[in-house]
């Protein structure tokens, strides 16, 4: 099946038509998007409201871009507040290049990249692969980013296409450069975590990596419940999240970084409405609890350990000359063996969702 078949109207939630870009004048399409030289086909809702562009082989379904082509009312809203913080930061942030694939400029804040982490970290870039079926059609990767990772890559090993999801065009077009240098076959949608441009049921499995809370925290159930709702049944949901002043294994080993952190993280959030600046990324961390109880399939919620550290700690605690190398072997070791207690005493939790069979009423 074309996976066209499978996208719907993020606005509307009517299926989409593609038309050619010969055909654009029969749809009230500005006569300027024909200057637009990579633009050769779009899509539009089958109630004629709303127009998607396709640059690039990237299908843009995000509503903020969306022409309206209708003779009714736009019924599109604004995005609130820290959604709009989001949606800028990451269409405003740079690239750079490593181990020949293009990455976020500003990884090296969260990533640590010296020799004495490489394995450690390494082992948790490969990790969320171990909890969702190693073989299917489609992956899901919602929020993708750029995958400028090899052990990024490998994560859709197993699958026929791997279905990348982002706010940015800009990310998505890395994201295609870097799976075709790899071999690997993509389909690139640009699109909201909080309304996922996808049918019910269409997906065998779905992953997002360190984007749902950077999602504002009224919005995080929303998100969940999306990437529920366009899964296959019987397929996993995996979800890497930070717990950040919920972990209390950072909150002990760092203890006055960490309180200096979280006073940073809140006055950050005041400091953003009341002077303008530029975009900053918005963060809210929910506890462990909050997933069991906030969902009404929330016995099927599992936590496994993703990695129980961040930069902070291994900036602090891990050096060459130190038995650096050691110590996190030794970690890691311990984050397998006791991976659900570390899933919630440690940093970084593979959140595991899986979505039950549909349970057909019977017909009278």
């Amino acid at each position: 099946m074309n996976f066209i078949e499978k996208l719907r109207c993020p606005i509307t939630k009517n299926d989409l038509v593609p038309i050619k870009r010969e055909a654009f004048s029969n749809y009230h399409i500005p006569d300027e998007y024909l200057t637009f030289g990579k633009l050769s086909y779009g899509l539009i809702d089958s109630s004629l409201h709303y127009f998607y562009p396709v640059f690039e082989e990237v299908i843009v379904l995000h509503e903020q871009y969306a022409l309206y082509i209708g003779n009714q009312e736009d019924s599109r809203i604004k995005l609130s507040f820290d959604k709009q913080r989001v949606f800028d930061y990451y269409n405003d942030v740079d690239y750079k290049v490593k181990d020949s694939f293009k990455i976020y400029e500003d990884s090296p804040k969260w990533v640590d990249f010296r020799e004495v982490s490489s394995d450690y970290m390494k082992n948790s870039f490969t990790k969320a692969s171990q909890f969702y079926p190693n073989h299917g059609e489609y992956l899901l990767d919602i929020a993708s980013g750029p995958i400028g990772l090899p052990e990024y890559i490998s994560l859709s090993d197993g699958y026929d296409c791997r279905v990348c999801v982002d706010i940015s065009i800009n990310a998505l077009i890395q994201a295609k450069i870097n799976l075709d240098r790899s071999g690997k076959k993509g389909i690139f949608i640009c699109g909201d975590i909080t309304n996922i441009p996808i049918q019910n049921n269409s997906v065998d499995a779905v992953l997002s990596q360190h984007t749902l809370y950077h999602i504002p925290k009224n919005d995080q159930k929303t998100a969940v419940e999306e990437m529920y709702r366009v899964a296959k049944p019987e397929s996993k949901i995996v979800i890497i999240y930070s717990w950040f002043f919920h972990s209390w294994m950072m909150n002990l080993f760092l203890n006055v970084i960490q309180i200096y952190r979280i006073l940073r993280h809140f006055a950050g959030k005041i400091y953003v409405r009341i002077r303008k600046s530029k975009p900053r990324l918005y963060f809210y961390p929910h506890s462990p609890r909050w997933f069991r109880k906030s969902f009404s399939f929330g016995k099927n919620i599992e936590f496994y350990c993703w990695r129980s550290t961040n930069k902070y700690f291994l900036n602090l605690y891990i050096h060459k000359g130190l038995f650096g190398k050691k110590i996190l072997d030794k970690l890691a070791r311990i984050e397998d063996k006791y991976s659900k207690f570390m899933s919630k005493f440690g940093e970084y939790p593979a959140i595991v969702i899986t979505k039950q069979s549909v349970i057909e009423q019977p017909q009278f």
